[in-house]
């Protein structure tokens, strides 16, 4: 005799329940009348008597009865080694795994898969049951673990291949999962798949319960129809009388044995073919093709590639996102008392075209809440800044805008407020002896990750004459620093938005850093990180998730919608501080917006996985050897002389149900019987 739940037998200290009620002694008085006890000594009443258990027949039966209760709840069974050669072939828990990566699309192979999958189901006994589970990237059960055939054949009768990718690793982790809750002795999976190599990664925790036997079925075959793969696009923009242009070259693979010949690659924009090129490729060879230049005159431009049709159409076409390049606006705030004080900053900025830099000129007392609204950076040139501009810098930062501060000889801030990462002091000067020269850089940080190679530039070779001795803050952090130690830039987190503090000037006055190569890139990152500027993804992966807002989609506020490529319309709604992530399932063209008539747009382009693509197949074995962790022959896993499991054993035998209607019988003989004792 063996339980499953021994715990339970903690609960025996109830049986001291019953006997300390009948060790409990009940007094019997006679109630006598009497007239008056005001002449009556009270005395308390004592008894001599000894305790002792009555009724003994009544307390065995209580103690019998929660004995009984507490066993069944420990689960009992008949422990037998020998259990599953006594019991012989019994009935199944068959698990169906249908492969439905889009690579099963391949010529016949999905109508292959489906009619051996019909197959396996048709071989259920009358005692087994099935379950279906659909799997490309991840697994879903379509029916769980019934008798019906017909209901296990119709859940994957209509259904086709997905645009995702072949992972087995989630398949097996959901059948082990349906077996292990099995009360059947004999445990099943049957695969059915084109087993390619690329969607076999040697999964940890994809192991099945002991004695699960594993089928392999092959739908594949040779390669021998020809495939033309879009896996790529590259895209170069370029500016002709004042337009912008852009450039697709797209990058076409034929991972098959047969070559693609006779023909078109097209490029599509808005679903309208554009333009037409000659396509031929090599068996396992790949080709590049350049289309001519286009105009991009709008935002959320769709564009496409499209091969041909041949033995897998799902990999013909590649989508794609295309929208102006959007600058990043800098308010450049200078006094102009100096002639040429901003010429070197100005250049460096007028330079950048990935991403291009929009400047604006600007007197401090001219800086209007119009100019914060549209900008995303402001650059105070060595500026004296009133209370008041101080102030709506400061909302301007916490609204997520960026503040690069030049801290010159006249750059002064007003201490009501507090927005700078350091405080400002007295000038130090360099300008007798040897120059200052910048130390320490925080390599890791964006301003300076572009340096962090070999020969990508030296900030030890510029010198300086002088520079601002500054006290950094609390809460900033030093991203740079002088020989001397004294911090050159400090950066600080403020709200949605960041403030840089240079140290130093950005013209010849203090230093000769503007005829350095280092100025360029230097204020170039500086404006982009301030900015907080990505160029946005022109296309991505079925399977990822797309967050609206890490992405800058405007239209965020509550009753967002997603319109699906097939048509489907998602809520997205915002949970909380969190917004709702939309995962990319199909292949082509998201839209999210708002309900309002007038919100914005964000287009997401959806393509299927490019490796998907590579029909090469793996070993069969390899799979089932790792799933039950024994040896195969023919592909089919061994599952002879395995004991069943304690659980199995006792779910088989259902000991627990007979101790507790004992239980409860005995319960019911205690009420009859303790209602005759008090009536005798």
């Amino acid at each position: 005799m063996a339980f499953l739940a021994p715990l339970f037998f903690l609960g025996l200290a109830a049986l001291a329940v019953p006997v300390l009620i009948h060790l409990t002694q009940r007094e019997k008085k006679m109630v006598q009348q009497f007239p008056s006890l005001m002449f009556v000594r009270r005395i308390p009443y004592q008894t001599v008597r000894r305790r002792k258990i009555r009724d003994l027949a009544l307390l065995m039966v209580r103690l019998a009865a929660l004995l009984l209760i507490i066993a069944a709840f420990a689960r009992p069974f008949l422990w037998r080694p020998d259990a599953a050669i006594t019991i012989g072939p019994g009935a199944r828990e068959v698990v169906v795994l249908l492969d439905q990566s889009y690579s099963m699309a391949y010529g016949d192979r999905w109508d292959r898969a489906k009619a051996a999958a019909r197959d396996a189901i048709n071989k259920l006994g009358a005692a087994d049951k099935g379950s279906v589970v659909l799997f490309s990237s991840g697994a879903d059960i379509a029916l769980r673990s019934t008798a019906e055939r017909d209901r296990l054949i119709a859940s994957f009768s209509t259904v086709t291949t997905s645009p995702g990718a072949t992972r087995y690793g989630p398949a097996l982790k959901v059948a082990g999962s349906i077996l292990a809750e099995s009360p059947l002795p004999r445990r099943e999976v049957i695969l059915i798949s084109d087993f390619q190599r690329n969607g076999w990664r040697g999964e940890e925790g994809s192991r099945l319960p002991t004695g699960t036997t594993v089928t392999p079925v092959m739908v594949g075959g040779p390669a021998d129809k020809p495939d033309a793969a879009v896996t790529s696009v590259s895209l170069a923009r370029s500016t002709f009388s004042d337009q912008e242009r852009m450039t697709v070259t797209a990058a076409v693979a034929n991972r098959t044995d047969t070559p693609v010949t006779a023909d078109t690659l097209s490029l599509e924009i808005g679903g309208r073919g554009v333009q037409t090129q000659p396509l031929t490729i090599a068996p396992n060879g790949s080709a590049s093709i350049v289309f001519a230049p286009f105009t991009v005159p709008s935002r959320n431009m769709r564009l496409s590639v499209r091969a041909g049709n041949d033995a897998l159409p799902t990999d013909n076409a590649f989508y794609f996102v295309v929208s102006p390049a959007t600058p990043v606006r800098i308010i450049v705030v200078d006094s102009g008392t100096k002639a040429g004080a901003g010429l070197y900053l100005t250049r460096a900025l007028s330079i950048g075209d990935a991403p291009r830099f929009e400047t604006v000129l600007r007197q401090p007392a001219n800086v209007s809440d119009d100019d914060l609204r549209r900008a995303s950076v402001v650059l105070l040139n060595d500026v004296d800044v009133t209370t008041g501009l101080g102030r709506r810098l400061g909302r301007f930062v916490q609204d997520g805008g960026g503040l690069f501060v030049a801290a010159g000889p006249r750059a002064t801030w007003p201490q009501e407020a507090d927005v700078l990462p350091a405080t400002l002091s007295q000038p130090i000067d360099r300008s007798r002896g040897e120059s200052g020269r910048v130390g320490a850089l925080e390599y890791t940080h964006p301003v300076f990750e572009v340096f962090r190679a070999p020969r990508s530039g030296d900030f030890s070779s510029a010198r300086f004459y002088a520079y601002r001795s500054v006290t950094a803050a609390p809460m900033s952090q030093v991203l740079a620093r002088f020989d001397a130690g004294t911090p050159a830039l400090v950066e600080r987190k403020l709200g949605s938005g960041r403030v840089l503090l240079w140290a130093s000037t950005l013209d010849l006055s203090w230093s000769d850093l503007p005829l350095k190569p280092v100025f360029l890139p230097f204020i170039q990152r500086s404006m982009i990180h301030l900015a907080n500027y990505s160029e946005p993804a022109p296309w991505r992966t079925v399977g990822q998730v797309f967050d609206p807002a890490a992405a800058g989609a405007k239209s965020q506020a509550s009753g967002r919608l997603a319109l699906t490529p097939s048509g489907k319309r998602m809520p997205l709604e915002d949970e909380g501080s969190q917004s709702q992530v939309l995962e990319l399932a199909e292949q082509g063209f998201y839209e999210i917006r708002g309900q309002k008539a007038n919100s914005d747009v964000t287009v997401v382009a959806s393509n299927v996985d490019p490796a998907e693509s590579d029909l090469t197949a793996l070993d069969p074995r390899e799979i089932v050897a790792a799933a039950t962790g024994g040896t195969v022959a023919n592909g089919q896993s061994a599952a002879s002389d395995v004991p069943l499991t304690p659980d199995a054993q006792e779910r088989s035998q259902r000991l627990w149900w007979y101790l507790l209607c004992a239980g409860i019988v005995l319960l019911g003989t205690d009420t009859l019987f303790s209602n005759w004792l008090s009536k005798t």
